[in-house]
C-alpha cells in the first residue's frame, strides 16, 4: 500500500500488479453494492447492513480517488499500446464513483439523479466487464504450451465473478428506465424512475386487486374488511406531496401519493388511540411487517395509498395498497398492505427486530 502514497508521477507498478489492485477493490464495491441492491443479500446481512454501507461508501470515495489522483500508480488511463476499450472501462468505472458521491448529500433532486446515474454507470461496466472478459479470454498459442493453467484459471475465476452482476443487469437496467416489475396487475407500466426494487422476500406478492382485502382487526371487536373500492371512495382521501427517502441514502423528491388518511380512517372506525396507542400493518409477502405508535399517526398523518404521481402503485411498489409515512424513512411504508391490527402494545417490525430506530425521522440515522 506504501506506493499507493507516492506522487503519481513516480514509477508505477508492473501492470500485472495495479489490474490485479484494480480488480479486487472493484470486487469489493460490486459486492457490497449487491448487497445494498438485492433484497435477499440485504435481508441476509441483517443488522451488518450499516457497516456493509459504510464499507462501500468509504470503499467508494476511496477507490475514485486513488484513480483520478493516484491514476499511474494504480489504475493508469490506458495508454496507446492497450487496447481502445480500455478507455472507455476506466471512464465507466470513474462515472459509476462520481455519480455516487451525489448520494452523499444534498437534496432529492441530486439523490434521485445520483441513484440512476450511479445504476446506469454500473450496468454500463458490467456489460463492458463481460465484453472485456471476452476479448481476453485464453486462446491456444501456436506455441508449444499453449494456455498456461495460471491463466486460464484466473480467467475462469473473473468469469464466475462477473456472472452475479451479470445475472442482476436486467433489474439494472429497468430501474434505470423506470420499469421495474413490468406490470402491476396486467396495468400498470411500472414503478416511477430512482426507485429502487426492494423486497425481503423473492419476488414480489402475486396480489389480485379484484380478490384482494384489507382487515382491520381491534381487541374486543369482530374484523372489519375492506375492499379497493370502498377505501377508493372513502371522504379521508388526500393526495400528498413529499420526499422519498431510503436509509441507504437514495431519494426520490416530489413524490404525490394519493391514498386515504390513516387516522381519519381508523376514527371513522372507532380508534381510541388511548386505548390503542400502537397500530401494527402486515404485508402481504407474509413476512414483513410495521408498527406507528398513535403520536406518529396524529403527527405524520400516513396514507393508505393506491396511487404515485397519480399512477396506481406497480407490483414492486406495493400494488394494490401500501402505508405510506411521509416524513420517516421508506422501511416504515409498508409495501402489499393486507391487515391492520390496533393493540395496547408495542410490537416491532421486521427491521426494528434487526436493529433499526423505532423512531425513523428524516435525519435521525447515519446515512
Amino acid at each position: 500500500m506504501a506506493d499507493l502514497l507516492q506522487p503519481a508521477g513516480g514509477t508505477p507498478a508492473p501492470f500485472g500488479v495495479r489490474h490485479r489492485r484494480h480488480a479486487w477493490a472493484v470486487g469489493l464495491l460490486y459486492l457490497t453494492g449487491l448487497v445494498l441492491y438485492l433484497p435477499g443479500w440485504r435481508t441476509a446481512a441483517g443488522g451488518s447492513l450499516p457497516l456493509v454501507q459504510a464499507v462501500h461508501t468509504a470503499g467508494g470515495v476511496l477507490y475514485v480517488l486513488a484513480t483520478v489522483g493516484l491514476g499511474a500508480r494504480f489504475f493508469p488511463w490506458p495508454g496507446a499500446g492497450r487496447p481502445g476499450y480500455g478507455r472507455w472501462g476506466f471512464f465507466l468505472l470513474v462515472m459509476t464513483g462520481l455519480t455516487g458521491f451525489g448520494l452523499l448529500g444534498g437534496g432529492g433532486a441530486v439523490r434521485q439523479a445520483a441513484t440512476v446515474g450511479h445504476a446506469g454507470f454500473a450496468a454500463a461496466f458490467t456489460l463492458w466487464l463481460a465484453w472485456h472478459l471476452w476479448a481476453r479470454r485464453p486462446r491456444r498459442l501456436p506455441v508449444a504450451g499453449g494456455i498456461s493453467r495460471r491463466r486460464f484459471l484466473g480467467w475462469a475465476g473473473s468469469v464466475l465473478a462477473a456472472a452475479v452482476p451479470l445475472r442482476y443487469l436486467p433489474g439494472m437496467l429497468r430501474m434505470v428506465g423506470g420499469s421495474l416489475a413490468g406490470p402491476a396487475g396486467g396495468q400498470v407500466a411500472g414503478a416511477l424512475p430512482g426507485f429502487v426494487p426492494y423486497t425481503v422476500v423473492n419476488g414480489y406478492p402475486d396480489l389480485n386487486a379484484a380478490a384482494w382485502r384489507l382487515t382491520l382487526e381491534a381487541p374486543g371487536r369482530p374484523p372489519r374488511i375492506w375492499d379497493l373500492a370502498a377505501l377508493q371512495q372513502h371522504p379521508a382521501t388526500r393526495t400528498r406531496v413529499f420526499r422519498f427517502q431510503c436509509v441507504t441514502g437514495w431519494a426520490v423528491d416530489q413524490v404525490a401519493a394519493t391514498g386515504v388518511d390513516l387516522a381519519a380512517w381508523l376514527a371513522a372506525q372507532g380508534w381510541d388511540p388511548a386505548r390503542e396507542p400502537w397500530v401494527v400493518f402486515f404485508s402481504g409477502d407474509g413476512v414483513y411487517t410495521e408498527s406507528l405508535s398513535a403520536s406518529q399517526v396524529l403527527h405524520y398523518r400516513p396514507l393508505l395509498a393506491w396511487a404515485l404521481d397519480g399512477r396506481p402503485l406497480a407490483r414492486s411498489q406495493g400494488f394494490p395498497l401500501r402505508l405510506i409515512v411521509p416524513g420517516m424513512y421508506g422501511y416504515k411504508s409498508l409495501k402489499w398492505l393486507v391487515r391492520i391490527r390496533l393493540q395496547a402494545g408495542r410490537e416491532d417490525g421486521y427491521w426494528e427486530q434487526r436493529g433499526y430506530p423505532e423512531d425513523a425521522y428524516l435525519g435521525s440515522y447515519p446515512l
